[in-house]
């Protein structure tokens, strides 16, 4: 709202000013109401049919339209870079037309022309724009890092923060927690550590709030195996929706570890040191966890200062790198 405001005003001081249409347009497609950013755009588009931003704004716009309501990928994909090419054209040296046209390739989860448009964006960065890129460009690099082997994997990679339900889908799509759990227990259903105040196993699986979740099923299959760290709380709910943070990833990686190795001690065996972290406290409820997975190489902590961030959410893309660490300890292990 405030921003609509100021951008009226704007329009009141300058009525042949494009850019006020612009970002009424940017607007009104984050309220999701693109027909009025449409009309926007077509405004901006009258007063100066050479304003970069308006070919910015209508690429942006219309890659959200396309990702909002299921359009498919060929038919927003083809008119937003259509409009990333004429802004191109009429102003080539502004960052923000490799930047947007590198995000929209990434929705529509094509990584190497993603990481060439960030690339361009970069070279041209100045100011703000410098970090921006490189946080993108990082992104993909990480991504293409970790290699998602399915296409659940790949979408919930590119999502800056990730919840209980999509770090499930993650479990079973790509680490294939189903499978190693068979292949890998040393005893048939070894019993799982948990907190002696909370509910038996059996009851915590009657999750009453996933019949909505589009993760449903994968909650479901996580549930059945009984991972610490992603049960059911005492009054029956999984909280799908839930963001998970880089303490919540070390419990559910230390659950799995006890669960695939048998090893009931792994829960338990840091509890009473000195603390490893100057941010986590030795008493915390995730400290064992925490310093289990800094020990192995799952998830560590900065390099420089020592900290392990534990309320910092996980993106798809490092819940995936740290995946495939879990991988790789799963290997060493056996």
């Amino acid at each position: 709202m405030d921003a609509e405001r100021e951008f009226e005003r704007a329009r009141l001081l300058d009525p042949d000013f494009p850019g006020s249409q612009v970002g009424m347009a940017l607007v009104a497609a984050e309220g999701k109401d693109f027909w009025r950013a449409r009309q926007e755009l077509a405004k901006a588009l009258h007063k100066d049919g050479r304003f970069a931003d308006t070919y910015i704004a209508l690429g942006r716009i219309v890659t959200a339209e396309g990702v909002q309501r299921g359009y498919p990928v060929d038919t927003w994909s083809k008119e937003a870079l259509a409009a990333y090419k004429k802004a191109g054209e009429h102003d080539p040296d502004n960052p923000a037309v490799p930047y947007y046209r590198g995000r929209c390739f990434l929705e529509a989860m094509q990584l190497e022309p993603a990481r060439v448009s960030f690339a361009e964006a970069l070279g041209k960065a100045r100011g703000p724009w410098v970090k921006r890129t490189q946080d993108a460009l990082g992104q993909v690099q990480l991504i293409e890092r970790v290699a998602p082997g399915s296409s659940w994997g790949l979408k919930i990679a590119l999502l800056p923060r990730i919840t209980r339900g999509e770090l499930s889908v993650l479990l079973i799509e790509e680490l294939k927690l189903d499978e190693l759990s068979r292949q890998r227990r040393l005893a048939p259903d070894p019993p799982q550590f948990r907190d002696p105040s909370q509910p038996a196993a059996d009851s915590l699986a009657q999750a009453t709030d996933i019949s909505t979740s589009w993760a449903r099923p994968w909650i479901e299959q996580v549930l059945k195996l009984g991972v610490a760290g992603l049960e059911t709380t005492p009054d029956h709910l999984f909280q799908p929706g839930m963001a998970i943070n880089r303490a919540n990833m070390a419990l559910v990686t230390q659950g799995i570890l006890v669960l695939l190795t048998g090893d009931q001690e792994l829960a338990t065996r840091y509890l009473g040191e000195a603390s490893r972290f100057p941010d986590v406290r030795s008493d915390s409820y995730a400290y064992s966890a925490i310093a289990l997975n800094a020990e192995r190489g799952i998830i560590t902590a900065d390099q420089l200062s020592g900290l392990f961030h534990p309320e910092d959410p996980v993106s798809g893309g490092e819940a995936l790198q740290i995946i495939r660490n879990l991988q790789n300890a799963v290997r060493l292990d056996f």
